[in-house]
């Protein structure tokens, strides 16, 4: 096993790569009861097309990765959640657009539990029939997001900056699209994505490395794997259509999503994970609550304390993003786009506000440090290969010139897009 210190952290990483290509990731923390586990594969539902060494290129409708989730648990005689439940773990699964990962905590029976996570992800079971069932599970959850006004301006703005591509789709996807998934498309997937070599296993918490190293590879040499060359196919992103969208919804109040979609910025590894860092410390400078700017929209009720601002850097995606309820949407619209057009201005002599915003960010970092799940899972890991113990130093080492730097990149070209919800 490889070793790497974090001494200002008092914390070190034990990773290891088996011969069959699974990465293993240890966090001992032995003052701890409790240990946490996640198994992840880097699909998600950003994919929509690849191939398996020289075979016939497959397409990915939208909803397959989560799809595939759900089903993975459901097994041709048993359930793997009452197996976990039997032995005393709390276990759960999550998709996102570029990542699906299964998880479970517990006090006790580690090993069972482990061995258990390792089989049921390595061993899927589809059939026509349980697809069926789960797509009309799964339809139902997908009306309850169209019903979701949140969601609903959340997606509605995506849609907008980047029409027609993967990201502007729901996670879930559509009745029309789960209905186009095939026992034989998700074995395929699983083929591609869930091989060894595309997966990595972390565990955080009490246990010795040596033996939780042992049980994996004992559980590993048992089984045969199918080696494959997987090569993914990137959709290409369009350029946005139009400026501003009005929908019709059933919202007691206007709902509005603003957002600034920033070319394809080429960062990888710890200098993607600064960008995003700099990026939330810059929004928080030019549009927090503790700004003038706030307190100004604020007292004229343009704004409430549900205004928020975000940063995302996704794969071959990055987007500044603001949320507001508001009846005053024009105005505030004018007041993000002066802001945008003074950030210059705006940012001289700020450097005190950005150490205290550096700071508090810093301690936020530290702790998440007391939550075994946030360590496993608060990094940029299956992005850009930083964990949350990188993104800790690279907030102790950043500066007000970092911030500065950012603005330019971030701003200094900016085109706001606006999305509204409103009866």
């Amino acid at each position: 096993m490889t070793e790497k210190q974090y001494p200002q952290l008092k914390e070190h990483i034990l990773t290891e790569v088996l011969d069959n290509g699974l990465k293993v990731v240890l966090i001992p923390k032995n003052d701890y009861h409790k240990t946490f586990a996640v198994m992840t594969t880097p699909f998600g539902a950003l994919d929509t097309r690849f191939q398996i060494n020289d075979e016939l290129p497959i397409d990915i409708p939208a909803g397959t990765a989560h799809f595939l989730e759900h089903k993975l648990f459901e097994k041709e005689h048993s359930d793997a959640f009452t197996r976990f439940g039997e032995l005393g773990a709390d276990a759960n699964a999550f998709t996102n657009a570029y990542q699906t990962s299964y998880l479970f905590s517990t006090t006790q029976n580690l090993k069972p539990a482990l061995e258990h996570l390792l089989d049921f992800v390595q061993n899927p079971y589809f059939s026509d029939q349980t697809i069926v069932k789960e797509q009309g599970i799964i339809g139902q959850e997908i009306q309850m997001y169209e019903d979701d006004a949140n969601w609903a301006v959340y997606m509605g703005l995506l849609q907008l900056m980047y029409p027609n591509a993967p990201l502007a789709e729901d996670i879930a996807g559509t009745k029309a699209s789960i209905a186009q998934i095939t026992p034989a498309l998700l074995y395929n997937i699983h083929r591609a994505f869930y091989q060894p070599k595309q997966m990595t296993l972390q565990l955080v918490g009490h246990f010795d490395p040596k033996s939780v190293l042992a049980i994996i590879q004992e559980n590993q040499d048992k089984k045969t794997f199918e080696n494959v060359t997987v090569q993914r196919f990137e959709s290409t992103i369009a350029p946005p259509i139009k400026q501003a969208v009005v929908k019709k919804f059933d919202v007691s109040r206007p709902k509005i999503a603003l957002g600034i979609r920033l070319p394809e910025s080429g960062l990888t590894g710890q200098e993607a994970t600064k960008f995003i860092l700099v990026a939330d410390i810059l929004s928080d400078i030019l549009f927090g609550e503790q700004t003038d700017w706030y307190q100004n929209l604020y007292n004229k009720g343009i704004i409430d304390t549900e205004f928020e601002t975000s940063f995302d850097l996704l794969r071959r995606y990055q987007f500044v993003s603001f949320f507001s309820e508001t009846t005053e949407y024009d105005k505030l619209t004018d007041a993000i786009e002066k802001q945008i057009a003074n950030y210059r201005t705006v940012l001289a002599g700020q450097m005190t506000s950005f150490e205290s915003l550096r700071r508090a960010t810093l301690g936020e970092g530290i702790q998440r440090l007391n939550s075994l799940e946030s360590i496993a899972l608060r990094g940029d890991d299956v992005l850009f290969g930083t964990n949350l113990f990188d993104k800790i130093m690279l907030l102790k080492n950043l500066t007000y010139n970092d911030i500065l730097d950012g603005a330019e990149k971030i701003y200094q070209n900016a085109q706001l897009q606006r999305f509204v919800l409103q009866k």
